[in-house]
Protein backbone atom coordinates (compact mmCIF):
# COMPACT_ATOMS: atom_id res chain seq x y z
CA UNK A 1 0.00 0.00 0.00
CA UNK A 2 2.85 2.47 0.93
CA UNK A 3 3.86 1.95 -3.29
CA UNK A 4 0.11 3.18 -4.11
CA UNK A 5 0.42 6.12 -2.06
CA UNK A 6 4.01 6.96 -3.96
CA UNK A 7 2.52 6.42 -7.20
CA UNK A 8 -0.07 8.73 -6.98
CA UNK A 9 1.55 11.28 -5.17
CA UNK A 10 4.25 11.04 -7.91
CA UNK A 11 1.28 11.67 -10.28
CA UNK A 12 -0.25 14.39 -8.62
CA UNK A 13 3.12 15.94 -8.50
CA UNK A 14 4.21 16.02 -12.04
CA UNK A 15 0.20 16.34 -13.52
CA UNK A 16 -0.70 19.82 -14.06
CA UNK A 17 -3.29 20.86 -15.93
CA UNK A 18 -6.09 18.55 -14.48
CA UNK A 19 -7.27 14.94 -14.08
CA UNK A 20 -7.28 14.43 -18.05
CA UNK A 21 -3.32 15.04 -18.00
CA UNK A 22 -2.83 12.81 -15.55
CA UNK A 23 -4.51 9.76 -17.79
CA UNK A 24 -0.96 9.07 -19.97
CA UNK A 25 1.55 8.89 -16.28
CA UNK A 26 -1.57 6.84 -14.57
CA UNK A 27 -1.68 4.58 -17.14
CA UNK A 28 2.16 4.25 -17.31
CA UNK A 29 2.45 3.85 -13.70
CA UNK A 30 -0.52 1.29 -13.34
CA UNK A 31 0.03 -0.51 -16.39
CA UNK A 32 3.50 -1.16 -16.02
CA UNK A 33 3.55 -2.48 -12.72
CA UNK A 34 0.95 -4.85 -13.91
CA UNK A 35 -2.12 -3.73 -11.85
CA UNK A 36 -4.51 -3.55 -14.87
CA UNK A 37 -4.15 -3.94 -18.48
CA UNK A 38 -4.43 -1.13 -21.02
CA UNK A 39 -8.12 -2.78 -21.72
CA UNK A 40 -9.30 -2.63 -17.70
CA UNK A 41 -7.56 0.51 -17.68
CA UNK A 42 -9.67 2.13 -20.99
CA UNK A 43 -12.98 0.82 -19.17
CA UNK A 44 -11.86 2.57 -16.09
CA UNK A 45 -11.42 5.79 -18.05
CA UNK A 46 -14.88 5.63 -19.20
CA UNK A 47 -16.28 4.65 -15.71
CA UNK A 48 -13.86 7.93 -14.44
CA UNK A 49 -15.14 10.16 -16.66
CA UNK A 50 -19.08 8.81 -16.74
CA UNK A 51 -19.11 10.01 -12.40
CA UNK A 52 -19.51 12.50 -10.54
CA UNK A 53 -16.24 14.25 -10.14
CA UNK A 54 -12.36 15.05 -11.35
CA UNK A 55 -11.51 12.36 -13.48
CA UNK A 56 -7.96 11.79 -11.95
CA UNK A 57 -8.95 11.25 -8.57
CA UNK A 58 -11.70 8.94 -9.69
CA UNK A 59 -9.15 7.40 -11.66
CA UNK A 60 -6.76 6.87 -8.38
CA UNK A 61 -9.97 6.18 -6.72
CA UNK A 62 -10.74 3.15 -8.75
CA UNK A 63 -7.13 1.81 -8.82
CA UNK A 64 -6.76 1.75 -4.79
CA UNK A 65 -9.95 0.29 -4.46
CA UNK A 66 -9.30 -2.48 -7.26
CA UNK A 67 -5.64 -2.97 -5.62
CA UNK A 68 -6.53 -2.84 -2.02
CA UNK A 69 -10.09 -2.27 -1.41
CA UNK A 70 -11.78 1.20 0.31
CA UNK A 71 -8.33 1.39 2.35
CA UNK A 72 -6.79 1.33 -0.85
CA UNK A 73 -8.96 4.02 -2.90
CA UNK A 74 -8.35 6.28 0.29
CA UNK A 75 -4.30 5.68 0.19
CA UNK A 76 -4.39 6.58 -3.35
CA UNK A 77 -7.11 9.44 -3.87
CA UNK A 78 -4.65 10.95 -0.78
CA UNK A 79 -1.18 10.85 -2.60
CA UNK A 80 -2.92 12.09 -5.81
CA UNK A 81 -4.29 14.94 -4.00
CA UNK A 82 -1.44 15.95 -1.57
CA UNK A 83 1.10 17.35 -4.01
CA UNK A 84 -1.97 19.89 -5.30
CA UNK A 85 -3.00 20.79 -2.01
CA UNK A 86 0.23 21.86 -0.69
CA UNK A 87 1.64 23.29 -4.25
CA UNK A 88 -1.60 25.34 -4.16
CA UNK A 89 -1.60 26.46 -1.14
CA UNK A 90 2.04 27.54 -0.85
CA UNK A 91 1.73 29.37 -4.39
CA UNK A 92 -1.45 31.19 -3.94
CA UNK A 93 -0.24 34.02 -2.31
CA UNK A 94 2.72 34.29 -5.17
CA UNK A 95 0.57 34.26 -8.33
CA UNK A 96 -2.03 36.62 -6.51
CA UNK A 97 1.07 39.28 -6.15
CA UNK A 98 2.36 38.41 -9.70
CA UNK A 99 -0.55 37.24 -11.78
CA UNK A 100 0.04 40.49 -14.14
CA UNK A 101 3.90 39.94 -14.43
CA UNK A 102 5.35 38.83 -18.27
CA UNK A 103 7.65 36.07 -16.95
CA UNK A 104 3.96 34.37 -15.46
CA UNK A 105 1.71 34.80 -17.71
CA UNK A 106 4.25 33.71 -20.56
CA UNK A 107 4.93 30.33 -18.52
CA UNK A 108 1.64 29.97 -18.43
CA UNK A 109 1.28 30.19 -22.01
CA UNK A 110 4.01 26.68 -22.10
CA UNK A 111 2.07 25.53 -19.69
CA UNK A 112 -1.66 25.32 -21.53
CA UNK A 113 0.42 24.13 -24.84
CA UNK A 114 1.71 21.01 -22.78
CA UNK A 115 -1.78 20.28 -21.20
CA UNK A 116 -3.15 20.23 -24.63
CA UNK A 117 -0.57 18.02 -25.58
CA UNK A 118 -0.98 15.60 -23.26
CA UNK A 119 -4.30 15.69 -23.37
CA UNK A 120 -4.33 14.99 -26.81
CA UNK A 121 -2.07 12.13 -26.28
CA UNK A 122 -4.71 10.57 -23.74
CA UNK A 123 -7.09 10.78 -26.38
CA UNK A 124 -5.04 8.57 -29.08
CA UNK A 125 -4.14 6.21 -26.58
CA UNK A 126 -7.70 5.17 -25.57
CA UNK A 127 -9.13 5.79 -28.85
CA UNK A 128 -6.68 3.19 -30.49
CA UNK A 129 -7.53 0.63 -27.35
CA UNK A 130 -11.12 1.61 -27.67
CA UNK A 131 -11.33 1.03 -31.42
CA UNK A 132 -9.17 -2.03 -31.71
CA UNK A 133 -11.01 -5.72 -31.52
CA UNK A 134 -8.09 -6.98 -29.26
CA UNK A 135 -4.94 -6.36 -26.65
CA UNK A 136 -2.65 -8.06 -28.87
CA UNK A 137 -2.96 -7.04 -32.34
CA UNK A 138 -4.79 -3.79 -33.93
CA UNK A 139 -7.73 -4.55 -35.71
CA UNK A 140 -10.25 -1.80 -36.11
CA UNK A 141 -13.68 -2.68 -34.60
CA UNK A 142 -16.01 -1.07 -36.67
CA UNK A 143 -19.14 -1.34 -33.79
CA UNK A 144 -17.29 0.60 -32.23
CA UNK A 145 -16.80 3.44 -34.76
CA UNK A 146 -19.88 3.15 -35.62
CA UNK A 147 -20.90 4.07 -32.01
CA UNK A 148 -18.48 7.07 -31.98
CA UNK A 149 -19.99 8.84 -35.11
CA UNK A 150 -23.39 8.19 -34.35
CA UNK A 151 -22.60 9.85 -31.02
CA UNK A 152 -20.85 12.80 -32.54
CA UNK A 153 -24.09 12.78 -34.75
CA UNK A 154 -26.38 13.02 -31.16
CA UNK A 155 -23.88 15.08 -29.74
CA UNK A 156 -24.28 17.56 -32.91
CA UNK A 157 -28.17 17.72 -32.12
CA UNK A 158 -28.56 17.98 -28.96
CA UNK A 159 -25.16 19.81 -27.59
CA UNK A 160 -27.48 22.17 -25.40
CA UNK A 161 -28.20 18.70 -23.24
CA UNK A 162 -24.93 16.65 -22.54
CA UNK A 163 -27.26 14.81 -19.51
CA UNK A 164 -29.17 13.63 -22.55
CA UNK A 165 -26.83 12.21 -24.24
CA UNK A 166 -24.69 10.74 -21.81
CA UNK A 167 -27.72 9.05 -21.08
CA UNK A 168 -28.85 7.89 -24.86
CA UNK A 169 -24.93 7.34 -25.12
CA UNK A 170 -25.20 4.52 -22.19
CA UNK A 171 -28.45 2.89 -23.53
CA UNK A 172 -26.91 2.56 -27.09
CA UNK A 173 -23.74 1.05 -25.49
CA UNK A 174 -25.57 -1.35 -23.79
CA UNK A 175 -27.73 -2.77 -25.98
CA UNK A 176 -25.01 -2.97 -28.66
CA UNK A 177 -22.63 -4.64 -26.64
CA UNK A 178 -24.58 -6.69 -24.59
CA UNK A 179 -28.38 -7.07 -25.39
CA UNK A 180 -27.72 -6.99 -29.54
CA UNK A 181 -25.20 -10.54 -28.66
CA UNK A 182 -27.59 -11.77 -26.37
CA UNK A 183 -30.31 -11.18 -28.87
CA UNK A 184 -28.21 -13.34 -31.43
CA UNK A 185 -28.20 -16.15 -28.69
CA UNK A 186 -31.33 -16.33 -27.83
CA UNK A 187 -32.51 -16.57 -31.79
Amino acid sequence: MIELFFVFLYVGLFTIGGGMVAIPLIQQEVVARGWLTVSEFTTMIGIAQSTPGPIGINVATYVGFERFGVLGALIATVGFVTPSLLIVSFLAGLLRKYRTHALVVNWFYYIKAAVIGLIGYSLVVVAIDTLSISDTVWKLDWKALVFLALMFFIYWLLRKRPWLVIIIGGVLGVFIWYLFPLWGLIQ
